[in-house]
Formats: structure tokens, sequence, C-alpha cells
């Protein structure tokens, strides 16, 4: 059951991306990848973005629960110890058995330099080493440089203001560095894995964060009016990012668009929800959505010979649903499962850590940390 004192359509988008980054890696993962009809194969890759999604709400979740960090007297350490509980654990388990499964038969494993790289959290700073030994470790890599300097960045963009000023600003920098005006080295950081090609959709869950705290100042209808307004627009932002067949050509902004519509939906389903995507099953999906990202790469190739049999029997789109159903079935328990013995007693002993000098709960950010950005 979901907390009361947790953001219920937060936890469902965050559900709902991880769901979908697993739909696209179905179709994409096995080699060749499994056949979807043309008129799909937009949205279905569309799937990649839902890191952009988890980005988002990363910036925004953080921004709502750092008061309480703030209140229990060690901001620094409340704020860094429940970060590294909450991410590391689970990490550390994949990252031992990405490190036996690596090492065995032909493969020559990982240096001793990657591995540190891996455990330090550092490894998006080496290049050749961007995409972390775990499968679609990438995206935590990039997330614990963003938790690294976020305590000062939340001090800088205090008033929204400062929070656009960020945006426009590594907007900018993106463009620049596009261009080649920057040199390579900022050029590559604009690479699948690279922080700059992320960082302006982290800024725009700073952005999101004040415009969430600005909407819910107005009365509840002129709200609504807003919310309706902004589910449209997230809605054609991202159909016009999976519709242009020139992206493979536009370098960053295909991400930056997408990172864009994803704002809108958060601010639009914080005041008008669509029920048949924030109810308590998505708002569960997102307790347990990082074990899902992080586990379900291995459950996909664990079941490409599964794969193999459906699509003799079931080719096409069809083939590809039933796979992607058959993976669903199979991670989303195991998710679970590493989610109640892993992250949860990690999670449980960062508060008991902490506790002693948590003499107040911050009414602000209630219970929603460590459901939070990931």
């Amino acid at each position: 059951m979901v907390a009361k004192d947790r953001l219920q359509f937060l936890d469902a988008l965050r559900g709902l991306a991880a769901v979908y980054v697993v739909l696209y890696h179905v179709q994409s993962m096995p080699a060749p990848a499994l056949p979807v009809a043309a008129a799909w194969l937009p949205a279905v890759h569309m799937g990649a973005t839902g890191v952009a999604l988890f980005f988002v709400i990363s910036a925004f979740s953080l921004c709502y629960t750092m008061p309480r960090h703030q209140a229990s007297g060690r901001p620094l350490l409340s704020f860094y110890l429940h970060r590294f509980l909450r991410i590391a654990p689970l990490f550390y388990v994949l990252l031992m058995f990405s490190l036996f499964r690596d090492g065995r038969g032909d493969h020559a494993g990982h240096s001793w330099g990657e591995i540190a790289a891996n455990l330090s959290f550092t490894f998006n700073l080496f290049p050749g080493w961007e995409a972390g030994i775990v499968w679609a470790s990438w995206a935590v890599g990039v997330e614990m440089l963003f938790y690294a300097i976020f305590p000062a960045l939340y001090v800088l963009v205090g008033k929204a203001r400062s929070a656009w000023a960020l945006l426009i600003g590594l907007l900018a920098l993106v463009a620049l560095a596009w261009m080649g005006v920057l040199g390579p080295r900022l050029q590559a950081s604009l690479g699948d894995y690279g922080w700059l090609r992320h960082a302006p959709v982290f800024a725009m869950g700073l952005v999101g964060f004040h415009a969430f705290t600005a909407l819910a100042r107005l009365p509840a209808p002129r709200a609504r009016r807003w919310a309706q307004g902004l589910n449209l627009a997230g809605v054609l932002l991202l159909l016009l990012a999976a519709s242009s067949a020139a992206w493979a050509a536009a370098g960053p902004w295909q991400w930056q668009l997408s990172g864009l519509g994803y704002l809108c939906l958060l601010l639009g389903f914080s005041q008008c929800p669509p029920r048949w995507l924030v109810n308590r099953f998505s708002a569960w999906l997102g307790t347990v959505s990082y074990s899902l990202y992080l586990g379900h790469p291995i459950v996909i190739a664990v079941l490409g010979p599964v794969f193999a049999r459906v699509l003799a029997v079931q080719g096409g789109s069809v083939g590809y649903l039933l796979c992607a159903a058959v993976t669903l079935l199979v991670v989303l328990p195991l998710a679970a499962l590493g989610h109640r013995f892993v992250e949860a007693p990690m999670i449980r002993l960062g508060k008991r850590l902490m506790s002693p000098a948590t003499p107040v709960r911050s009414a602000v950010a209630g219970g929603q940390a460590e459901g939070g950005a990931r």
C-alpha cells in the first residue's frame, strides 16, 4: 500500500517510466531486435526517453524532500547518507553478479580501475566506461553525479527565476557544445551516457518544483484548468519527439524535447491525474521501479530462448507484445523481492541512523524522499 504522505502521481510516473524502458529494451536488446510494425516503432523507441522522465522526477523529488534533511540538524550528512543507502546497496548486489558474469569463459572481465570507478559511481567520467558494468546503470552514474552537487544547486536555485536561468544556461551550453564551439570533450559529453546531455533535463525538474509550488497556491478550479493544458502540451511535445524522422541527425534535442514534455505531464498530473494512469497499481510500480529498472536487462537476456520460441509461433507485433508480457510477469515479482529484501531494509537503516537528530518531521517533505530520485 502506498503511504499517505507520498505523492501518488510522482510514484505513478516513476513506475510508468520504468515499465516504458522495459518495453523498449524487450524490443531493442535481443539480436536481432524483435519485429514491430513500422507504425508502432516510434512509440516503442520513445521508451528510451523514460530515463529522461526519471531525471525530471529525480530533481523534483530532491527539492521536495530537502526540507526534511534541513530539519535533521545535519542536512548534508542526512542527504548524502539517505541517497547512498537508497541507491548503492542494490547496485552493489548487481555489480557483484555482473563481475561474476563477465569474468567467466572467454570474457576478459574488468580492470581494477573500472571496478573502482563503478564502486565510487564515477564511471561516467571515464571515456569507455560510461555505460557501467551493471547493464543500464549508466543512468545511475549520471544520477549520482547530480546528487553530488545537488545541495549546492538547491541553494542556488531557491527561487523560480534562478531555476529558469540555470535551465536556459544549460540549454545554451548544449547548443554550443553541439556546434563544436567548446571543444571535443564537451561535445563528447552530449553522447547517450554523457552528463551534459542530461543536465538540462535534470534542471527541468528543478523548474518543475517551483511551478508545482505555484500551481498548489492557485484556487482549485484554476489549477485544474492549468493542469489540463499542461497535460495536453505534454502529450503534443512527446508526439512531436516521437514522430520526427529527422531526430537521428538532431543530436541531443529529441532528449530535451522529451524532457520538456515529461515536465508538462508531471505538473499536469499533480493537479489533474488521469486515474487510468495514476492509481494504486502504478504507484506500486513506482515503489519497485529502481529494482525493476536495474534488474530487467538481466531478465531479458535470460528470456532470450523463450522469446525465440514465442516468435516461432507468433511473429510480428503480436509476438513482441507476448514477449513483453512474459518479461513483465517475470521481472515484476523479482523487482518486488529486490525492493523488500535489499532496498527497504537499507532505507529503514538510513532513517534509524538519522533519527536521533530528526526532532521534527518536515510538513513539506513528508515521506516521499526514499521513493524519490532515481
